[in-house]
C-alpha cells in the first residue's frame, strides 16, 4: 500500500484572482475550473499535479528555508525563458544553476512567485521523470506540476512518516552545499541542505521532497495561512491508507484528511 500521484496541491491566496492569473503567465496553465471563490489550474487533459487556489488570509513572505510546506516544482524546457515569465508576472527568481545530481548534473533554479510560494524548476530533458504534459506535447514549455516540498524541524521523522507510513521510495536522499546551491538557494555561504526525493512505486507525477537545512536562521512557519497548505494524494485504499498514516503520527482531521510533517495537510482521494 502506497501514497501515489499528487492530484492537486491546495494553495491558500492574498487574491485567488490574482494568484490564478500570475500562473496562468509564469506557467502557462489552464484555468479548469473557477466559481468565483476558489480556482482550479491545471494542463487541460492531465488528471494530476494541479494547483487549487483558495481564499487565505495575509502574511510576510517565508524564506526558503522556513519550516512548513514550503515549495512547489515544475520541470522546463528553456529556463532562461521562464525565469523571465516568473519576473514579469511578478515574481521573484534567482540564478540558473548546474550541479552534480548523482552521477549526472541538473540544471535548475528557484523563484518566489505568488503567495510567498517558492518554485523549484528543474530542467526537463533526457532522464527526467515521467510527465504526461511534456509528453504529449512536444512543444509545451512546462509540464504540469512536478513536486512538491515541505521543511520539516525533524527530517528523518518526515521522511519515516511517509516511507514506513505512506509507502512511498527513497530515490534520491543526500546534502548539498558549495557555491552552486548558496546562489540557487541563497542561503549562507557555510549552510548545508538536505534533500529526499520520494516517489511511489510507479513514479507517478506529482512527487513528493523534503527539504532541510542547517547554518540558517530558520522560523517555524508550519502553521502559516498563506500559501502552500495541503496536497491531495491518489491512493488505491483511502480509508487504509489515512489510518496507516494515523498510525505513524499523523494527526486526524477529517476521514481522509490529516496533518502530517511541517505542518502539511494530507487528503486522501481514488487512485488516479
Amino acid at each position: 500500500m502506497s501514497l501515489g500521484a499528487i492530484v492537486e496541491a491546495v494553495i491558500a491566496c492574498r487574491d485567488v484572482g490574482a494568484s490564478a492569473a500570475f500562473h496562468a503567465r509564469a506557467f502557462g496553465l489552464d484555468v479548469l475550473a473557477d466559481d468565483g471563490k476558489e480556482a482550479l489550474l491545471g494542463v487541460e487533459g492531465v488528471d494530476t499535479g494541479r494547483i487549487r487556489l483558495v481564499p487565505g488570509a495575509d502574511a510576510p513572505d517565508p524564506q526558503l528555508w522556513d519550516v512548513g510546506p514550503r515549495l512547489l516544482g515544475m520541470y522546463s524546457r528553456d529556463l532562461a525563458r521562464t525565469t523571465r515569465l516568473i519576473d514579469e508576472a511578478g515574481g521573484r527568481s534567482r540564478e540558473i544553476v548546474t550541479y552534480p545530481y548523482g552521477a549526472a548534473s541538473l540544471t535548475e533554479a528557484v523563484a518566489l512567485g505568488a503567495d510567498g510560494v517558492w518554485w523549484t524548476l528543474p530542467q526537463a530533458g533526457a532522464g527526467h521523470r515521467p510527465s504526461p504534459a511534456l509528453e504529449r506535447d512536444p512543444g509545451r514549455l512546462h509540464g504540469e506540476l512536478h513536486t512538491a516540498v515541505i521543511v520539516p524541524r525533524d527530517h528523518d521523522a518526515a521522511l519515516a512518516f511517509f516511507t514506513a507510513g505512506g509507502g512511498l521510495k527513497v530515490l534520491f536522499d543526500g546534502e548539498m552545499s558549495g557555491p552552486p546551491f548558496d546562489r540557487m538557494t541563497g542561503m549562507p555561504a557555510d549552510a548545508s541542505l538536505r534533500l529526499s526525493f520520494l516517489v511511489s512505486a510507479d513514479q507517478a507525477p506529482a512527487r513528493l521532497e523534503i527539504m532541510s537545512f542547517t547554518g540558517v536562521d530558520a522560523a517555524d512557519l508550519s502553521d502559516r495561512p498563506l500559501g502552500l497548505r495541503r496536497v491531495v494524494f491518489a491512493a488505491d485504499d483511502p480509508v487504509a491508507m489515512a489510518a496507516e498514516l494515523e498510525r505513524h503520527g499523523g494527526e486526524r482531521l477529517g476521514e481522509l484528511l490529516l496533518r502530517g510533517p511541517a505542518g502539511l495537510e494530507i487528503q486522501l482521494t481514488g487512485g488516479a
